[in-house]
């Protein structure tokens, strides 16, 4: 450790875990100068001090640092995703140093994105990405404290095609020669639940017409790889670009079934990247906006769960990881809901109408008998004084439908004369000439 002066002005010196610091420390004081040093010290300990070394001074450079060091360790996909949204960083700080990103800086970026109507999860993308290019340069630690992230609201995102939407999209889809690929992708998807990047990465071995199966050894991740039965659309559609692979001479078993194109070129050692052209134009020809292609593995998980497939078949087909994520995919329609609620309550109503109706022929020799008119019975029962509760409790009713008016003393009225009845009550108020003085309320009971 050494401190000096430059100009007016100390300076500290210090090397800690076998790195070396030069800080301005910003005071003519020897004492604070001693004081900021130990404070220094410390920081740099805890990893909040960038170190003096040579390294990225500016943005672009330290941009192109961080891509080449990721490429060793992550998929191209992920590689894209991290320089397109790079592009919009670049554009709007420029070619700046890297002193100059400051959290001042970076809240500044947030609110004109904001302004301009981006969203705060693509803001927060963005932000995210600038942390670890100022990371890989150490020098975020000193900003991470003072940088705070957009709130997300968080939405719902895909969405599940009615089965008349569903019919309109394949229907627009046949009718265009040039949407061929995209088509038949489309019906492997929503038969199979295939995410995009695993129709695109199919090859010719991964499918077997005979046994009917299809296996995805490319997927997001490597817990998705599984085997899928194909079901006759999905036949179909495989054997249609199985075709069209042999017409353009694409025979190798590590041939893509859905090749990369470019300038009316296919190359079929390489996947196709991208069919957003076709796929926006069909859909738009179809008539459902916005709908992304993701949405069809939506679609085959909410329909498969509708008709009742057990939860561990569907991870199987769908290769999810995790019950939430199975519901996050799962778009139970209300319809089916609805459906799904009534049928509870019929079940439940049938089984109340055998427990009853058990429940009558049982005490059917018991109790008066009444002739079935189909409507009410007028069975008149004047229950005694000294009735008590539990042989009140007790009684039952005949007939069918079983029904009848009870007399019961409202002094020893009892909800539960009938049970799994609904009893409804009129009060009599005072007694009248010829009424038994005795009875004041009239309940009537219907099961």
């Amino acid at each position: 450790m050494s401190l000096w002066k430059r100009g007016r002005q100390y300076w500290a010196d210090f090397t800690v875990d076998g790195r070396r610091y030069r800080k301005r420390l910003g005071t003519t004081n020897l004492q604070t100068a001693r004081q900021k040093e130990r404070q220094l010290i410390e920081d740099a300990g805890l990893g909040a001090v960038a170190t003096h070394a040579r390294g990225p001074k500016r943005l672009f450079e330290a941009v192109d640092a961080y891509i080449d060091g990721k490429r060793l360790h992550c998929s191209p996909r992920t590689i894209e995703f991290e320089e397109e949204r790079l592009i919009t960083l670049k554009r709007y700080f420029g070619d700046i140093a890297l002193t100059a990103i400051t959290a001042k800086a970076i809240a500044e970026y947030q609110r004109t994105r904001h302004d301009k109507g981006a969203a705060n999860r693509t803001i927060n993308m963005d932000v995210g990405v600038l942390s670890r290019v100022l990371k890989a340069c150490g020098r975020w630690r000193a900003l991470a404290d003072h940088v705070r992230n957009l709130p997300e609201r968080q939405r719902p995102v895909g969405r599940a095609l009615t089965p008349e939407e569903r019919k309109r999209l394949f229907d627009c889809a046949a009718s265009n020669p040039e949407w061929e690929h995209v088509y038949c992708a489309a019906v492997v998807a929503a038969n199979t639940s295939m995410r995009p990047v695993e129709v695109k990465h199919l090859r010719r071995r991964d499918v077997d017409l005979v046994k009917r199966l299809v296996y995805v050894r490319r997927s997001k991740n490597e817990t998705s790889h599984r085997v899928i039965p194909l079901n006759a659309s999905a036949i179909e559609a495989i054997a249609r670009m199985l075709a069209r692979a042999d017409l353009l001479g694409h025979t190798e078993p590590d041939h893509f079934l859905w090749p990369a194109c470019q300038w009316g070129r296919y190359d079929p050692a390489q996947p196709m990247l991208k069919w957003d052209t076709a796929w926006r134009a069909l859909r738009d020809a179809a008539g459902l906006p916005r709908f992304r292609f993701h949405d069809l593995r939506h679609t085959v998980i909410t329909e498969l769960a509708e008709l009742g497939v057990a939860d561990h078949v569907l991870e199987s087909i769908s290769g999810h990881l995790s019950r939430r994520m199975l519901e996050h995919y799962s778009h139970i329609r209300i319809d089916a809901k609805r459906q799904a609620l009534d049928a509870l309550d019929a079940a439940r109503r049938g089984e109340a109408g055998d427990g009853n109706e058990s429940e009558k022929d049982k005490t059917n020799g018991d109790g008066p008998e009444a002739p079935n008119n189909g409507g009410e019975i007028p069975l008149l029962l004047t229950l005694a004084e000294g009735l008590t509760s539990q042989s009140r409790h007790s009684l039952r009713l005949a007939g069918s439908p079983p029904s009848a008016k009870l007399l019961i003393p409202l002094e020893r009225r009892d909800v539960r004369v009938v049970e799994g009845a609904r009893l409804e009550s009129v009060c009599r108020g005072n007694s009248t000439e010829g009424s038994n003085p005795s009875l004041s309320a009239i309940a009537r009971a219907r099961i």
